[in-house]
Formats: C-alpha cells, sequence, structure tokens
C-alpha cells in the first residue's frame, strides 16, 4: 500500500512537472518579445536663405544681430542657433524658438551679444556670426538653412 501510494505521488508530480514545463515552453514561445525600434530619422532639407526671405544684419552698435525672415507662409516656428567668437577667442551662441502665429507674418528678431539681466554686459570684439536656423513647416517637413554674417569693427 505505501508502494502504492509512493507511485501514485511520482506519476502526479511528473505530470504536474511535465505539464508546467510545457506551459512555460508553450507560453513562452507565443508571447511577442518587444522589439525596441530607433525613432525614425527626421529628413531635413537644406534651403537657401533667399527661399524664405532670411537676411541678418548687426546693430549700429555691435552689440546686436538682427534676424528678418520675410517669407513665413508654410511656417510654423523658427529654431535658431546663432554662434559667434568673442574676445578672447571665447566660444558663445545663442538658442531660440520663434513662432509663427499668422501665416505670412514678416519675422523681426534682435539677438543680444552678451548677457543680461538688470544690466547688459555685451560681448566684445565679436567675429565669425553663424545662424543655423531650423524651419518647421506647416506640412510637417523640416528644413535648415545657415548664414554668416561678419561685424564691421
Amino acid at each position: 500500500m505505501e508502494n502504492k501510494n509512493l507511485l501514485i505521488a511520482i506519476i502526479v508530480g511528473l505530470v504536474v512537472l511535465i505539464g508546467g514545463g510545457l506551459f512555460f515552453f508553450v507560453s513562452k514561445k507565443t508571447s511577442p518579445t518587444p522589439v525596441e525600434q530607433a525613432p525614425a530619422e527626421e529628413k531635413v532639407t537644406i534651403i537657401k536663405p533667399e527661399e524664405i526671405g532670411l537676411s541678418l544684419s548687426a546693430s549700429s552698435d555691435n552689440h546686436k544681430v538682427i534676424l528678418q525672415v520675410a517669407n513665413t507662409k508654410g511656417i510654423s516656428s523658427l529654431d535658431y542657433e546663432l554662434d559667434y567668437i568673442s574676445q578672447g577667442n571665447i566660444p558663445r551662441g545663442v538658442i531660440g524658438q520663434i513662432s509663427i502665429k499668422q501665416a505670412g507674418e514678416k519675422v523681426l528678431k534682435e539677438i543680444t551679444l552678451g548677457t543680461c539681466s538688470d544690466v547688459c554686459h555685451y560681448d566684445q570684439d565679436v567675429s565669425n556670426l553663424k545662424l543655423i536656423l531650423k524651419v518647421a513647416k506647416t506640412d510637417g517637413t523640416t528644413s535648415q538653412v545657415e548664414k554668416s554674417l561678419e561685424l564691421s569693427q
């Protein structure tokens, strides 16, 4: 009788072990493995400054750069990065965003070459000004335009 109970216990244990193993194997095989997808690369087309009517000029005291975009038709926003070198060969830069509220509105932005809080401290001997403008269009595409400016000393 004891051998019979022991034999039944072993058989039940084997059935549970085999059934559990099969369940684990089948469930692991059928469950989808999450696949990490790389974000889709955003295609950026290069455009000429003339296409959007981009102009850069310096203020009369060379403390500011005036960024102007005359043709904003089909543009939703502009991200800008203005890089330059200041006295002592120190690389400096300014970044910002301009939202286009009305289709076709003219954009005029003054960018300070230095820092301002209560008082402005302007960078001296500024050279090698380069503007990179990321143009987000209303159709979802993105373009980029670059323009340089040399200040008269």
